[in-house]
């Protein structure tokens, strides 16, 4: 299952928070936001996709909309937003 994981390095994690909860994620598969233990600064948002469903959430990402929020965000970051897709390996 491809995964994306988004790495932010913010100035203020609720003032972040507050956009992201008005801008989601596409509605398709599974979100999970992980906040740094040491760096509460640090956030990391994971989405689980099945391969049928890349495509959708790379549109989305793309999206005027978003982009227009990727901007808000990295004026609210101290690096900009990094996106970055993995796919599971075995062993």
């Amino acid at each position: 299952m491809p995964v994306t994981l988004s790495i932010h390095h913010l100035k203020d994690f609720d003032a972040w928070l507050k956009v992201f909860k008005e801008n989601p994620p596409p509605p398709v598969g599974r979100w999970r936001v992980f906040r740094g233990a040491d760096d509460r600064n640090r956030v990391h948002v994971v989405g689980e996709v099945a391969a049928s469903e890349v495509q959708t959430v790379k549109d989305f990402l793309a999206s005027d909309r978003m982009r227009d929020v990727f901007r808000r965000v990295n004026a609210m970051s101290t690096a900009p937003v990094e996106f970055v897709w993995l796919e599971e390996q075995t062993p």
